[in-house]
């Protein structure tokens, strides 16, 4: 594996050069980490708009050596060591070296600054992101070994496992997400440790699991980050519901998840289809109500397994009821993943969507259905002023509708009196 700097990378490094001289010229050393140092060394393609680097500058300092060359300096997270700055374009969050310790009941790290840039790379989760490039000489920085490990696809902590997973617990899960991400093997004794550690997971905010399960689901392999998290145990205490299911069926959930669209809402409800509770479960990870309702539309076991059973009448109501920029189609290819999966044939699936297609030529309006007539003209018809009369006439034309299909004004007038 060639740590020698080329392309993207080299570009990068050059980029900064009037960053790295202000750093250097007033005594400090500044230090690209993150990301971008991991996927170069492997290899990957990746953008370089966002990019971090760590210091031994105090953030007053970065604040003060970035303004004047910045289009734009934020420090909301100053209090975390952290300073962003827009420069040419490009958005860099330089830190000060740190480390983060969890009390034992806290949900948010407390941060102490250093100035050893091994110190910090130690406080990091895993040894192929503790890593650093010495802007300055232009060297890599690999005190634990990362680099070797990427070579052996071996996933392993700087410190001990369990010391690393106590200081931040949500490492346990993120463990998952690279193992399924850049196919790295944990080692036996961090396994270990995820099993033996696994209620340390308490202490992690609902937002910050959500966060991390998401990205491991939106991996195309995804299944293996479950399956790491179901051999674990892990599973029972970041979304317990699911971990209540037979072994059986979350090995099939984990194969549906990779068989979808990878969005957010179609991963999360091939995940969760066969849990009981499917907006209780979801609505513990404190997602956007938004999303909520998506998973749910989605994830309607009674829908998605029985589309051969949909009647046109379904077919409107479901096409009317989508909300959004969303459309029955997309249900209706959801389901032929879950069918593909689950039955090996998308056969019924697809037949649906032939069916859905050619309600929309016979009816255009079938995604958004209009009244044949407005509100003043039923009031005019009955004779009544606006209120429930009305409300509940115009609600008899569209229920007419769904089992009927579209009706002319006269039909709705006849209908009406």
């Amino acid at each position: 594996m060639s740590t020698e700097f080329t392309g993207p990378l080299l570009r990068i490094i050059d980029d900064m050069a009037p960053l790295t001289d202000r750093f250097a010229a007033a005594g400090y050393r500044l230090y690209l980490v993150g990301g971008v140092v991991r996927d170069h060394l492997l290899g990957f393609e990746r953008g370089d708009s966002d990019l971090d680097a760590t210091t031994d500058a105090p953030p007053g300092q970065i604040k003060a050596l970035v303004s004047d060359l910045a289009d734009a300096v934020w420090a909301q997270g100053e209090r975390f060591g952290t300073i962003g700055a827009q420069i040419n374009g490009k958005t860099y969050e330089i830190t000060t070296h740190r480390a983060e310790v969890y009390a034992d009941s806290s949900r948010k790290p407390v941060v102490e600054f250093g100035t050893d840039i091994r110190a910090d790379l130690e406080r990091r989760d895993f040894t192929v992101n503790a890593m650093a490039i010495d802007l300055h000489e232009r060297v890599l920085m690999d005190p634990f070994g990362g680099c070797a490990d990427l070579a052996a696809n071996v996933l392993r902590t700087p410190m001990a496992p369990d010391v690393s997973f106590s200081d931040d617990p949500l490492r346990m899960l993120r463990a998952a997400r690279f193992h399924a991400g850049y196919d790295l093997i944990p080692e036996p004794a961090m396994l270990e440790a995820i099993e033996s550690m696994g209620e340390r997971m308490a202490i992690v905010s609902a937002e910050r699991i959500r966060d991390e399960l998401q990205k491991l689901l939106l991996l195309s392999h995804a299944a293996m980050g479950i399956r790491l998290l179901t051999e674990t145990r892990l599973l029972a205490h970041v979304v317990p519901t699911l971990a209540r299911l037979d072994a059986e069926q979350i090995e099939l959930a984990g194969s549906r998840v990779e068989c979808v669209a990878a969005s957010a809402a179609q991963r999360w409800a091939a995940l969760l289809l066969d849990v009981s509770d499917i907006r209780g479960t979801i609505r513990g990870l404190k997602p956007s109500g938004t999303l909520i309702n998506e998973i749910v539309w989605l994830a309607d076991p009674e829908v998605i397994r029985r589309p051969d059973a949909w009647s046109d009448e379904d077919l409107r109501r479901s096409a009317a009821g989508t909300s959004g920029d969303h459309r029955i189609d997309e249900l209706l290819h959801f389901a032929a993943a879950v069918a593909a999966v689950e039955k090996g044939s998308i056969d019924v699936a697809l037949a649906a969507l032939v069916r859905v297609a050619a309600l929309r030529t016979r009816e255009p309006d079938l995604d958004d259905p209009q009244p044949p007539l407005r509100g003043d003209e039923v009031a005019s018809l009955l004779g009544v002023e606006p209120g429930p009369a009305v409300g509940a006439a115009m609600r008899a034309i569209a229920e007419h509708r769904f089992v009927n299909g579209p009706m002319t004004a006269d039909e709705a007038r006849a209908l009406l009196t």
